[in-house]
């Protein structure tokens, strides 16, 4: 069996356990989630994990479970958005605008040519800077949509029985 399978497998029995009313270990549920939703055979090993089972609490389990962290995702994503949208974008623009600027002043000669260039230099580190910090985090907020989206497909397989038959 595939590694990816056994995750499948231990995660339905412990949503079996949950709907028994057992205690359930929410943070090594968490991971096995996690990892059914970033594996690109994830949502084969879970269909062919529920299709071994024939309580119907335990796909209510799944599927809460899979909402629950597709929530958290979604606002981990938020989370990490706002400040890239809010805080980084406008300054990354004040700044390319600055550098702008300074080559303007160096070519018209308001400001002698080696002192633009400098400015230029140092306001144009900046902006990189800052546009290299931005890219990162739109990055991570796209990985916690993918998984957010992922998690909800997967929520949806445990709803709908024919969903994945």
């Amino acid at each position: 069996m595939n590694q990816i399978d056994d995750i499948a497998g231990g995660i339905v029995r412990h949503a079996s356990d949950a709907s028994m009313r057992n205690d359930v270990d929410w943070d090594m549920i968490r991971a096995g989630l996690l990892a059914l939703a970033d594996h690109p055979s994830g949502e084969v090993a879970l269909n062919a994990a529920l299709k071994r089972i024939n309580d119907p609490d335990v796909r209510v389990a799944l599927a809460v479970w899979f909402k629950r962290l597709a929530e958290e995702q979604q606002k981990a994503e938020r989370k990490v958005k706002r400040p890239a949208e809010t805080g980084l974008g406008p300054l990354q623009n004040t700044l390319m605008g600055l550098s702008g600027a300074a080559v303007i002043a160096g070519l018209a000669g308001t400001i002698a040519a080696p002192v633009a260039a400098l400015v230029f230099l140092t306001i144009g580190i900046g902006a990189g800077t800052t546009w290299f910090g931005r890219m990162k985090l739109l990055d991570r907020a796209d990985q916690y949509e993918g998984r957010t989206k992922a998690l909800n497909r997967l929520a949806k397989l445990c709803e709908d029985p024919s969903e994945g038959s």
